[in-house]
This record gives structure tokens, sequence and C-alpha cells, in this order.
């Protein structure tokens, strides 16, 4: 197995570790946050070889544990349970060299939906009137009754649905592969644990069994557990401690200027559209 200097030497060689910088990260429940310090897992994933050695590690520790399917969130870390996978089904010492092999499949994002309603009041017909404008925000179909008013079609109720959530779905037909088993989970970064959060709901509705996590790295600075997951075992191949700052606190902010935020990672661009700015003008 690798030391814990053998992985981040992965990290730091594939320039997947970035310090002394400005980054804003994805918003939290409580909010943005900035800070100087990034783990770029894209800048791995494209050395396959890397990957394999990263994937053969995870799968060392979860050997011979009755694994039948590793589950990967969609994108990144779909390759990671293919590897993961190949790992536990290759390894010399894998008692899963049997008739059973492992199988890899992964939790596609779903949006949830509410239903919503609006009724506009049916103006007084004035022909001098400026047209009512109605904002609002849908996803999907939009049903719009009207009615006729004194020779004019106005509007009498809209229907739409609104997305109040995004969850994690086994589907594809995967989710046969899933019921009834015992699955492994692996992720690349691990910042709050939503994703890994919402891709064990999945495997649950499924109707899995969750019996570890596997991921690269967990940069949460031991925030993120398997107690805080609900899951047997968490298993990280690195473990950073990164510091954050609310937006509205940032020192990197208030020392180089708002316009210091990396666009080409993170989610610099979003912040300076919620300044009013255009990335070309930071």
């Amino acid at each position: 197995m690798l030391s814990k200097l053998d992985i981040s030497g992965i990290f730091v060689r594939r320039n997947a570790i970035i310090t002394n910088n400005h980054f804003v990260y994805a918003k939290k429940a409580d909010g943005w946050y900035h800070g100087t310090d990034y783990v770029n897992k894209d800048a791995i994933y494209p050395y396959v070889d890397d990957v394999s050695i990263l994937c053969r590690e995870i799968a060392s520790h979860f050997v011979n544990r009755g694994i039948d399917v590793v589950i990967g969130p969609t994108v990144g870390a779909v390759s990671l349970a293919q590897w993961t996978t190949h790992w536990l089904n290759n390894l010399p010492h894998a008692r899963n060299r049997q008739a059973l092999e492992v199988l890899a499949v992964c939790a596609d994002e779903e949006n949830v939906l509410e239903e919503r309603e609006l009724c506009p009041e049916i103006p007084q017909v004035c022909p001098k009137k400026p047209p009512i404008m109605i904002e609002f925000s849908a996803t999907e179909k939009v049903a719009i009754e009207t009615v006729a008013y004194f020779g004019y079609l106005v509007i009498k109720k809209i229907k739409y649905f609104e997305k109040i959530a995004v969850r994690r779905i086994i589907k594809r037909g995967y989710d046969k592969h899933v019921q009834g088993k015992r699955c492994l989970i692996v992720e690349d970064i691990i910042n709050s644990g939503a994703t890994v959060a919402k891709t064990r709901e999945a495997v649950l509705r499924a109707g899995g069994e969750v019996v570890g996590v596997g991921c690269l790295c967990n940069r949460s600075g031991g925030k993120v557990t398997a107690n805080t997951l609900c899951v047997p075992e968490l298993f990280s191949l690195l473990d950073v401690n990164m510091e954050m700052f609310k937006e509205e606190n940032c020192p990197v902010c208030q020392e180089k200027g708002r316009g210091s935020v990396r666009l080409d990672l993170g989610k610099g661009k979003d912040f300076l559209v919620r300044l009013g700015l255009k990335p070309e003008d930071k």
C-alpha cells in the first residue's frame, strides 16, 4: 500500500492542490465561503494511471468486505467506481475473484419539484394601462388557464413546478443491481459531505446497504466523519484542513480585493455576477 506521502505526491505532481490564492467555494447551507486553498480533482482525472493507483488503494482497504456494488455520484466519481471495482475484482488477495463479481454503477442528480399556483388579479380593462408583468421561476411544463373578460383573454391561473432541492437517484436500471446488495460509495473530494449523504439516501431508497465510503480527499478538516454521514466507515486517502471564511468576512477580499478571485476554479464567476460584475470587468 502507498504511504500518505506517496498519495500526496500524486496530488502535488498533478497540481491538484493549490495554495495561497483566492477561491470561492460551492455554496453551503449557511451561505457562500471563500478561502486561499483548493483541491482540484479535475487535475487528476486525465491521468488514468494515477486514478487507477489511487482506486487500488481504496479497493485494498475495502477488499474482502463482501462488497457487491461500488457506486460513484455523477460525474467525476463514475470513473472512480469503475477503477475501484476493477481492483476489487482483480487484487491477488481478493476473495471476490469468484462467480459473483463486483459491479460498478452511478448515482444521478434529480431535481426535487414542488407544484406552485399563481392566480393573478384580473385587472380593470383599460387600453391605456401597460400590461402587467408576472415573474416566476419554473421547471418543466407550465399550465396557463385563461378566461374571457370583457372581450379580452386574460390569465386566470398559472400552475407550474419549481425546483426546491436536488437529490441523488439510482436509475438507468442500476437499481436492480443495488437492491439487497452491500454497497461501497466512492467520491473524489469531500467538502461538506452533502453529495455522499444524498448518494447514501439513494442507495437506501433502492434497497441497498451502505457498508462504507471511500474518497480521494477529505478536505473538511475532520468535520465530515462516518458519524456525520451515517455510514459504518469513512476512508480517505488524503485528509486536509483548508480554512474557509464566510464571504462577507473574507480576509483575502479585504486584502487583495474582490476581483482577485480565481475564475477558472471554484465559483469565482458566480461571485462576480452576484456583485453585478462581468468576469472581464474584474
